[in-house]
């Protein structure tokens, strides 16, 4: 008996193993959710103007996936031929699995995204469930456990997700503390799964999902798995991908342009805050991927590409936009400069640190020393000694000031490098001649400098009269956590230090409030 057992065994190896395409087999594939129908869906806006609607990204991933599999042999049918439905008449789980049992596939597929239904900042794993016997609490169809296994780890060679892997359904939704089937799934007559191959509710991830052929990479990875289980040989054809980003401001590119030669592709990428690129149907062989994107600098890489291989290549590029000054203090023509005043630059982009401190210049001369933060891009110049009173400087950077790109200053901001940056101011008049100072038309609360800021910045405000001056500390949540100040000043220019050393990094609000003017500015505070 156990031979006879071993034979069948190894006759159905041997009839896999042979086989080189799926003719024959039947396949069900069901885009999860559907559209038009808020409580069945779900909706992520990741950036302004970016609406991700998950049921318009499987139903996508579908379509993708029907032709490869049609192209290998296979009849395929989908639960749903449209992601628009009035009247809520999108099909009901039941009836999905229903199409499934009436045209008597052998398998059923149903796509889906997953989402942890709080905030997300790091999870983005794939899974795949399956329909469980809760009597017998395993696998209601022992074979969709080696499917789904397949399947798993094709989706999670070609996303950019971590592991998790396979589950039972009645188990993974608590078992006998709440656990259920999965209605897709509890009707069906065949073996079938649910994938969630990533979280769309992860940023980084709903913007690569936005993008159709990031979902085409998933469409590949359910393929090779059902290709994988039937013994179908792979694909011969490769795929080479991967995500441009700004070295600067680590953000992902928009409106890429990437070339692979010598096949003669280009790739155009989307304005989606994903930086994706994206070659399929490529022969192996040796490559050039030249990325070539406008405004950041060109580069190009050889690469060898195996048989069939998917190989990522993600690339960071410096900017080649030249950078200009967002912020300085003082300003230009300002006349009552305090003498304990911090001086100071905000720029674009990361700057080279020995060109800035090379191409500063104040006069008259005044010594110091440069700190630099927020990713070389603030430069504050703390001097030695007060700056003289009733004294007017010039200062300076000119335009040998250059990015860590190699790319000269913009100073006047016309998009041609190499400017100098200059600015004219005076210190207020000196405390003993009272009668020389010179009232502020109105009461300000200024910007603090620098911002963002690692600890240490400076607020400034002017008063028209002689307050009381409260100015406190909030949180995003509104809540007051710290009083900066609180106590009489006389009219005229004033600033306080602030040593933010015990907070955590994020977004605040700070707000004078005095007799007769109140007003609020928000900083950042990076560490």
């Amino acid at each position: 008996m156990r031979k006879i057992v071993f034979l069948i065994i190894i006759c159905f190896q041997i009839i896999f193993s042979q086989r080189q395409d799926l003719s024959g087999l039947k396949f069900c594939i069901d885009p999860g959710h559907g559209g038009n129908n808020p409580a069945n869906d779900r909706h992520v806006v990741p950036d302004a103007g970016i609406d991700f609607w998950e049921s318009e990204s499987n139903f996508q991933k579908a379509l993708l996936l029907k032709p490869l599999l049609e192209a290998r042999g296979a009849w395929v049918i989908l639960t749903r031929n449209t992601n628009y439905y009035p009247n809520d008449d999108e099909p009901s789980l039941s009836a999905r699995s229903e199409i499934a049992n009436q045209n008597n596939v052998n398998w059923f597929h149903s796509i889906h995204s997953n989402a942890t239904g709080g905030t997300n900042t790091g999870t983005n794993y794939t899974l795949i469930l399956v329909k469980e016997n809760i009597a017998t609490r395993q696998a209601q169809f022992p074979e969709t456990l080696l499917m789904s296994e397949k399947i798993y780890n094709h989706i999670l060679a070609k996303l950019r997700t971590t592991q998790f892997g396979v589950r039972l359904d009645y188990t993974f939704y608590g078992g006998a503390s709440g656990g259920f089937n999965l209605g897709v799934l509890k009707n069906l007559l065949m073996p079938g799964q649910l994938s969630e191959g990533s979280f769309h509710d992860f940023y980084p991830e709903t913007r690569r999902l936005m993008n159709n052929d990031y979902r085409k990479m998933e469409a590949y990875g359910i393929y090779n798995g059902f290709l994988n289980y039937y013994g179908v040989p792979l694909d011969t054809l490769g795929i080479i991908c991967g995500i441009q980003t700004d070295t600067d401001s680590k953000a992902k590119i928009n409106n890429s342009l990437v070339k692979l030669l010598p096949d003669g592709k280009t790739y155009n990428g989307d304005n989606f805050n994903n930086g994706f690129y994206f070659f399929d149907k490529i022969v192996d062989g040796n490559k050039i991927l030249k990325f070539e994107t406008a405004g950041f600098k060109k580069d190009s890489f050889n690469i060898i590409l195996a048989k069939g291989e998917t190989k990522f290549l993600d690339y960071s590029t410096p900017s080649m936009i030249p950078p200009i000054i967002t912020y300085s203090l003082p300003k230009n023509n300002d006349t009552l400069v305090s003498i304990n005043s911090q001086i100071g630059f905000i720029f674009s982009i990361s700057m080279d640190s020995n060109s800035v401190k090379n191409a500063f210049s104040i006069s008259p001369s005044v010594a110091g020393k440069f700190t630099i933060s927020n990713n070389l891009k603030t430069f504050v110049y703390k001097t030695d000694n007060p700056l003289l009173y009733n004294q007017n400087y010039f200062m300076k950077i000119d335009s040998s000031a250059r990015s860590t790109s190699g790319v000269l200053l913009d100073a006047n901001k016309d998009g041609v490098a190499g400017d100098s940056y200059i600015v004219n101011f005076r210190t207020q008049p000196s405390t003993n001649f009272k009668n020389e100072i010179q009232i502020p038309k109105s009461s300000v609360l200024h910007q603090n400098f620098p911002n963002p800021f690692n600890s240490q910045t400076q607020i400034r405000f002017s008063l028209q009269h002689k307050s009381h001056v409260k100015i406190f500390l909030s949180d995003m949540l509104g809540r007051k956590i710290k009083i900066l100040t609180d106590e009489n000043y006389s009219e005229g220019e004033h600033q306080i230090n602030f040593n933010a050393s015990d907070l955590k990094s994020g977004i605040y609000f700070y707000t004078l409030q005095s007799e007769k003017f109140s007003e609020t500015k928000s900083f950042h505070l990076v560490k």
